[in-house]
């Protein structure tokens, strides 16, 4: 298990002295600070619905993942203080409309936890990343709620917490339409079908000045947690920087072949969930690929994978199927980028 390998390292790098405190719960105490500014851009930009949805989130989460660990007979109290359930959370919930009906967050979480990840034996064993499973599993079942995000601006930001709660737990669906609009993905491939160009879009209230209005600001406050969790160590350059890649160099691909179709890459970079994905999602140590040269190639294909569906797929952010596909593949991966072991030959050498 990833978890059990990461203290035996942290041991060995601290023999024979006392080991530092760089253990799971730690790792994710790190990953929660990192995700505060991403948090605050979201409050600040759409109003205080997030924060109703993390609560409702958090306590799914720590509820469901202490009933799944005591019927499979495990003392759930370290599990529900590393965080990780926390983080799982967290991620979630930054990827649902801040003004969706309260049971949308609850069964994302419940299936992110149950099936996502105690059907595969649990923390360290599960081959997808868990966030991501109940995420499609909500963006399969519920297209249109998933869809309902609302404008960034004043009218969101001044939006009370009492007015934010009444909106969550007690409208139907077809009240929130009134005060949502599309993402800025979904609306440059809605109006690409539509034959318009991408100079004539320049225009359109929904679209900054290189991005998604307001996600712009959001994708940076992640870049900046993303820089805190490289500081600390927290997560290799190795992923972050190849799915950036991936991503930025198809979407310059693209936009050079005919500029009139296709969006760069800043505007691929700071809209949607690129910026998050590449520091807080592909950086999963249990579903990615562990060997070197295989994190190069996951997050390269991750990011890849994400324009073409973004491009060319029925949905306007193509993350989570993109990163869920190259989860299948990361067994093989590492397989076929085993680094030689020292002092052993290759077959070439011998």
């Amino acid at each position: 298990m990833w978890i059990r390998a990461f203290v035996n390292e942290s041991l060995i790098k601290s023999s024979p002295h006392i080991s530092g405190a760089r253990d799971v719960r730690w790792i994710m105490q790190q990953v929660l600070l990192a995700l505060l500014p991403g948090i605050v851009a979201y409050v600040i930009l759409f109003g205080p619905g997030i924060l109703i949805h993390l609560g409702i989130a958090a306590a799914t989460a720590l509820g469901l993942e202490n009933l799944a660990l005591r019927w499979q007979g495990i003392d759930p109290q370290p599990f529900l203080r590393d965080g990780s359930v926390l983080v799982l959370a967290c991620l979630i919930t930054l990827a649902i409309p801040p003004y969706a009906p309260w049971w949308i967050s609850f069964l994302g979480v419940a299936f992110a936890v149950l099936i996502g990840k105690h059907a595969f034996g649990g923390l360290g064993h599960n081959l997808f990343n868990p966030a991501m499973v109940g995420y499609i599993f909500l963006l399969l079942c519920f297209p249109r709620i998933m869809g309902q995000w609302p404008s960034a601006g004043l009218d969101a930001a001044s939006r009370g917490l009492i007015d934010s709660a009444s909106l969550i737990f007690t409208s139907a669906p077809d009240g929130i339409d009134g005060r949502s609009g599309a993402t800025a993905l979904d609306h440059v491939k809605t109006q690409a079908t539509l034959m318009r160009m991408q100079s004539e879009m320049h225009a359109d209230n929904i679209l900054g000045l290189v991005g998604g209005r307001g996600w712009e600001w959001i994708n940076l406050a992640f870049l900046a947690g993303g820089g805190w969790l490289l500081l600390r160590g927290v997560v290799r350059w190795r992923l972050p920087l190849s799915f950036l890649c991936g991503l930025g160099l198809a979407a310059s691909i693209g936009f050079i072949s005919d500029p009139e179709l296709h969006r760069g890459l800043w505007f691929h970079l700071l809209t949607g969930a690129g910026l998050l994905a590449a520091f807080f999602i592909v950086t999963d140590p249990v579903s990615s690929a562990t060997t070197p040269k295989g994190m190069l190639v996951f997050g390269f294909g991750a990011g890849v994978c994400t324009y073409l569906i973004r491009e060319f797929g029925s949905y306007p952010d193509g993350v989570a199927f993109a990163i869920v596909s190259m989860n299948a593949c990361a067994p093989l991966i590492d397989r076929l980028t085993q680094p030689r072991l020292y002092g052993t030959q290759t077959k070439e050498t011998k």
